[in-house]
């Protein structure tokens, strides 16, 4: 009778807790990584002080409806990171008692909600494949996902891009699941649960919105468009609650815009609706690339998963997989951003991020169908990609390259070495699994590996990379000779010159402006642009200035100047 008994509440609890670890070991991994990562450096730029300078701001005037930039409204994005960054800083602040923080900022602070949001998207688009699509693809579109380089930076990195991109992808989600519930009904599924589902999608698409603005709702159009097109099945609108999502977007997104086009008035919107978004598309001033460019990011975003496209184009051609609606949706969640934006002038790899959960997924689902010598051919090519970063960290730490660049690669010697180990190791375990042609451990191999590298360089790495890229440096050296002055900022600011200081630095753009600068004040400036004859500048007018500090920062040089008298 004994060995009948249930095990004492103690075991229960311990088995139901192993359970559950086992259960969300991808997410739980995936927080350790970034967790690890988090404090390792200090804020990088270009974008990292730009967005600590306007929680800074925001905190300091006690202002919940625009972010300020150097003291000017900034039009850039819309609030909802804003508003996750300063309330993040503000909780940490108060709970830590300060740790880390100056003037009221701190990087680990601020890179909190990235890695909040990545993990809780992680979660959630692993429960969402378990429950919409065949058993065995949650997982390993879960590592692929995770150890994908663009999505492993981003969620770590203090910048709006991730959170968007989960927001955005989210909703899409919840669309298709609301459309598999509709149209193919599940065991178990309530007759209204669908509904419920399609408002989850339009609540995340507004929160999308209040992230990055029109780009959610016009690709969301296209998406759907394109999908419902294909097939043949526009009458599911009438269904899908499309009048009450339009309601639910408006209550959430309107109350801001109005707001901040109030305070911040007709220019602050203008800029907001207008430049950043329609001007920014059709008449781009930076990041200005041919159509093609995104095929380039590609190679270096989604490596090594990349070189498995092909691979996968032939199995969903030769399996006839997209009869099926939901590979459908997947595939076009991908090529829907991929064709718009490569359409659009301005482009960077990050802008594409909502895509790569749907390509993870028709991945896991490719080798999810791999066997033998398929299975092989597979996974050699995804050992062959390892073998490239392997085989580069190797000779680095061998002491390959030319005396500059060993003299370069000298003070990183600790973590390329052991980074060249974990490859080596990582492509040959993934290539064992190839050739005994174990289709489900490829993935897990190849994902251990990838993680071990990043760890070993966001922490290590990051952390012998962050003293020359850190402001703190600049801001201890120039923090005397700025006190009780005021400071200027030749062209375009820099905010991590300001952003560990107690001054704002307004921008001074004309030979005018620097005539009529104060011998008293001081200046601030990137030798690159100070030393160009440019913007009305000459050799004349620069010998009227004295260079009173030039501290290297961030790859190049900062000065500060005083006008002789």
């Amino acid at each position: 009778m004994d060995g009948h008994l249930p095990p004492p509440p103690p075991l229960r609890s311990r088995a139901r807790l192993a359970d559950w670890l086992r259960a969300h070991a991808p997410e739980l991994l995936f927080a350790l990584l970034l967790l690890a990562v988090l404090p390792m450096r200090d804020l990088w730029a270009p974008d990292e002080p730009d967005f600590a300078q306007c929680v800074k701001e925001m905190r300091l005037r006690g202002d919940w409806i625009l972010p300020y930039l150097n003291g000017v409204p900034y039009s850039e994005k819309p609030i909802l990171y804003y508003w996750v960054m300063k309330a993040s800083a503000g909780l940490l602040d108060a709970l830590t008692g300060g740790l880390g923080f100056t003037q009221g900022v701190a990087a680990w602070a601020l890179r909190l909600p990235s890695v909040l949001a990545a993990v809780a998207f992680l979660a959630a688009f692993r429960r969402w494949a378990a429950r919409f699509l065949e058993p065995g693809i949650a997982e390993p579109a879960a590592l692929i996902l995770a150890t994908t380089p663009l999505w492993f930076w981003q969620s770590q990195f203090i910048q709006i891009d991730l959170l968007f991109a989960a927001l955005l992808a989210w909703s899409w989600f919840c669309w298709l699941g609301g459309y598999l519930l509709l149209r193919d009904r599940q065991e178990g599924a309530s007759p209204d649960e669908h509904r419920r589902w399609f408002l989850k999608a339009y609540f995340w698409l507004a929160l999308a919105f209040l992230a990055k603005g029109p780009l959610a709702p016009v690709l969301s159009v296209l998406l759907l468009g394109a999908f419902l097109l294909w097939q043949r099945d526009f009458a599911v609108l009438r269904r899908a609650g499309i009048f009450a999502g339009l309601g639910l977007t408006l209550l959430l997104v309107a109350p801001w815009y109005v707001a901040a086009g109030l305070k911040g008035g007709a220019h602050y919107a203008y800029e907001l609706i207008i430049f950043q978004n329609f001007e920014r598309a059709t008449k781009a001033w930076d990041h200005i690339h041919p159509w093609w460019k995104y095929g380039e990011y590609l190679l270096g975003d989604f490596f090594p998963w990349v070189l498995l496209l092909p691979a996968l184009g032939l199995h969903l051609r030769r399996e006839r997989s997209l009869g099926d609606p939901a590979k459908r949706f997947l595939l076009l969640a991908f090529l829907v951003p991929f064709i718009f934006l490569s359409a659009v002038q301005s482009k960077q790899g990050k802008y594409l991020l909502m895509g790569y959960p749907f390509l993870a997924l028709l991945l896991a689902d490719l080798f999810r169908r791999m066997a033998g010598a398929r299975a092989r051919r597979l996974g050699l090519l995804l050992a062959a990609g390892l073998a490239v970063p392997a085989l580069a960290l190797t000779a680095l730490a061998l002491g390959a390259g030319g005396p500059k660049m060993r003299v370069q690669v000298a003070p990183f010697l600790g973590p390329i070495r052991l980074m060249a180990l974990v490859m080596v190791a990582g492509t040959l375990g993934t290539a064992v699994q190839a050739w005994r042609q174990r289709a489900q451990g490829l993935i897990p191999a190849a994902a251990l590996a990838l993680g071990l590298l990043y760890l070993v360089g966001g922490t290590w790495g990051f952390r012998l990379l962050d003293p020359p890229k850190s402001y703190r440096r600049w801001t201890a050296a120039v923090q005397p000779l700025i006190a009780g002055r005021q400071v200027y900022y030749w062209q375009t600011i820099r905010s991590g010159v300001m952003v560990y200081t107690d001054h704002l630095m307004p921008e001074l753009r004309s030979a005018g402006a620097l005539e009529r600068l104060d011998p008293e004040a001081r200046l601030v400036a990137q030798r690159g642009e100070w030393e160009l004859d440019a913007w009305g500048m000459t050799p004349a007018l620069r010998a009227r200035f004295e260079v009173l500090l030039a501290v290297p920062t961030g790859g190049g040089e900062i000065l500060l100047l005083k006008k002789k008298p």
